[in-house]
C-alpha cells in the first residue's frame, strides 16, 4: 500500500470514529434516561486513539509508523461501531422499565436531593484521599479505591440538576468541587490523566442532560480543542512537575512548577511539531495495536487466544483469599511480549481494550468483545439512571460504581474485572451507609423537639 492509502484509511476511520460519538450521544439523549456513561468511555477511547492517528494527516514527518498506526484506529474504529450498537441494544431491551412518571420528573428538571450528592461527595473524598492507608492492604485497598469513586456520582447528579435548572451559584461550587480532585492528583502524584478521566466522566452528563441537540455539539468540539490545548501545555512541563512530586518537594515549588501550564500557555496549533510529537507519543495507542497486529499476521507472537481473558476472570478472587495469586494488574508485560518493544520502566503502557480484545481472537475478539463491553455499559448506565430517576439512591449506587470502574479503555482485563467486581462490593457498602444515614435522619425530623434536647 502508498502512503496515501494509510493517510486514507486513517482519515475514513477518523471520521466513523467520531460518527459514532455523535450517534451514541443522539442514542442517549433520545432514548433516555442515561448519566452518559457510556459516551464517557467513547469519549476517554478515542481520545487515546483519534490524537495520535491525526498527526500523520497534519504532518508527513510523523509516517515512519505510518502503517501501524492506520491498522490501529481501523480496529479502533470496527471496536466504535460495535460499542454503539451493544449500548443500543441494552437500552432497547431496557425500555419496558420506563415508567410515565418516571419520565415525566426526568424531564421537569430532575430529582433535587442534595443530602444524598453531599454524602457522595464526602464520603468519597473520605476514601479517596482519607483513607490511603488502606490501599496497601490485600482486597480492601482495591474495595477503597474504586469506592471513592461514589463522589463522582454526587458531582454528576449535583452538576446535572444545576446546569438544568439555571442554578448558577451552586453550578460554580460544583464545579469548584469537580476540579478537586484533578488537582490534589497533579499536586501528589503528577499525573493529569488521572483526574481528567474522573473529571470526564462527571461532565459527559451535560452532553446528554443540556438542551439543544447542536449547541451541545458545538460544546463538544469547544471542550475537544481545550483540552488538546491543555495536553499541548501539559506535555513540555510534566517532566518537571514529576520531578518536584516525585523527589518530595514542598507544596510551594510543586504549585509552581504546575503553574507553567498556565503561565505559558499557549492554544492547540496542528502546525506545530513539538505539539504533533506529544501527541504521536502519549495519545496514539493505535501504534502499540498495528505493530502487534503486524506480529501476529508474520507469526512472530501467537494470538493469547483467552489467556488473558482467563486470568481476568481470575482476577475476581480476592487475594485476601488466595495470597498466592499469580495474576496482577498492569500492561506493560503484554504490551512488550506483543510488541517487541523494550519499555522504559517509569513510563505507564496501558494495553488497551482495543488490542487486548485483537491479541487474543483477532478481528472477531475486537467484533465482540466491543459489543459486550458496550451491551455491559448500556445496562448499567440505564439501569442507574432509571433507580436514580425514581430516587432509588441505593440501586443507582451498585450500578454506578461498577460501570464506573468498567471505564478504563487503556487498562488489561485484569484490571476492568477486578476493578468493576471492587466496586460492586463498594456499592454494597455504600448502600448500607445510606440506608442507616437515610434512617437516622428520619428519626432526629420525627422525634419531638424535645425528646431530640433530652437526648
Amino acid at each position: 500500500m502508498t502512503f496515501n492509502d494509510y493517510l486514507l484509511i486513517c482519515e475514513v476511520s477518523i471520521a466513523v470514529c467520531m460518527a459514532g460519538l455523535f450517534v451514541l450521544l443522539f442514542l442517549l439523549r433520545r432514548n433516555g434516561p442515561s448519566l452518559a456513561l457510556p459516551f464517557a468511555y467513547l469519549s476517554l477511547l478515542l481520545l487515546n486513539h483519534v490524537p495520535g492517528a491525526f498527526a500523520p494527516i497534519m504532518d508527513a514527518d510523523f509516517h515512519p509508523h505510518l502503517s501501524q498506526v492506520s491498522e490501529g484506529i481501523w480496529l479502533t474504529a470496527v471496536g466504535v461501531a460495535c460499542f454503539v450498537i451493544g449500548v443500543w441494544y441494552a437500552r432497547v431491551r431496557t425500555q419496558e422499565q420506563r415508567l410515565a412518571p418516571q419520565v415525566s420528573s426526568h424531564l421537569a428538571g430532575f430529582r433535587e436531593d442534595r443530602t444524598f450528592w453531599f454524602f457522595c461527595l464526602l464520603g468519597g473524598w473520605l476514601f479517596t484521599f482519607g483513607l490511603t492507608p488502606l490501599r496497601n492492604l490485600p482486597s480492601v485497598g482495591a474495595v477503597v479505591y474504586n469506592g471513592g469513586a461514589v463522589w463522582m456520582l454526587g458531582v454528576l447528579l449535583a452538576l446535572r440538576w444545576s446546569v438544568h435548572n439555571k442554578k448558577h451559584l451552586w453550578t460554580t461550587f460544583w464545579m469548584i468541587c469537580l476540579t478537586i480532585y484533578p488537582a490534589m492528583i497533579l499536586v501528589t502524584a503528577g499525573f493529569l490523566s488521572y483526574g481528567t478521566t474522573a473529571s470526564l466522566i462527571v461532565v459527559c452528563v451535560l452532553a446528554v442532560a443540556a438542551r439543544g441537540y447542536w449547541r451541545v455539539m458545538i460544546a463538544i468540539g469547544l471542550v475537544g480543542y481545550m483540552g488538546l490545548s491543555l495536553f499541548s501545555n501539559y506535555f513540555p512541563a510534566r517532566d518537571r512537575i514529576r520531578e518536584a512530586v516525585w523527589r518530595g518537594a514542598t507544596i510551594e515549588r510543586r504549585i509552581n512548577a504546575i503553574s507553567e501550564i498556565f503561565t505559558e500557555w499557549k492554544f492547540f496549533d496542528s502546525s506545530d511539531k513539538l505539539v504533533l510529537a506529544g501527541l504521536d507519543l502519549r495519545l496514539n495507542q493505535n501504534y502499540f495495536v498495528g505493530l502487534a497486529s503486524e506480529n501476529l499476521a508474520n507469526n512472530s507472537v501467537e494470538y493469547l487466544r483467552g489467556s488473558s481473558v482467563t486470568d481476568a476472570i481470575l482476577s475476581v478472587v480476592p487475594r485476601a483469599i488466595w495470597p498466592n495469586k499469580t495474576v496482577f494488574g498492569g500492561s506493560p508485560e503484554i504490551v512488550a511480549k506483543m510488541t517487541g518493544l523494550v519499555l522504559q520502566p517509569d513510563t505507564s503502557f496501558g494495553v488497551g481494550n482495543v488490542m487486548e480484545f485483537y491479541i487474543n481472537f483477532g478481528l472477531a475478539g475486537v467484533v465482540i468483545g466491543f459489543l459486550l463491553l458496550g451491551w455491559a455499559l448500556g445496562r448499567f448506565d440505564h439501569r442507574a439512571a432509571l433507580a436514580e430517576d425514581r430516587g432509588d439512591h441505593v440501586v443507582a449506587m451498585r450500578f454506578f460504581l461498577p460501570a464506573v470502574a468498567l471505564i478504563q479503555p487503556i487498562g488489561s482485563l485484569v484490571e476492568v474485572v477486578g476493578s468493576a467486581s471492587s466496586a460492586w462490593i463498594a456499592a454494597y457498602f455504600w448502600a448500607w451507609a445510606w440506608r442507616r444515614w437515610s434512617e437516622r435522619n428520619a428519626q432526629v425530623q420525627s422525634a419531638p423537639a424535645t425528646e431530640i434536647f433530652a437526648k
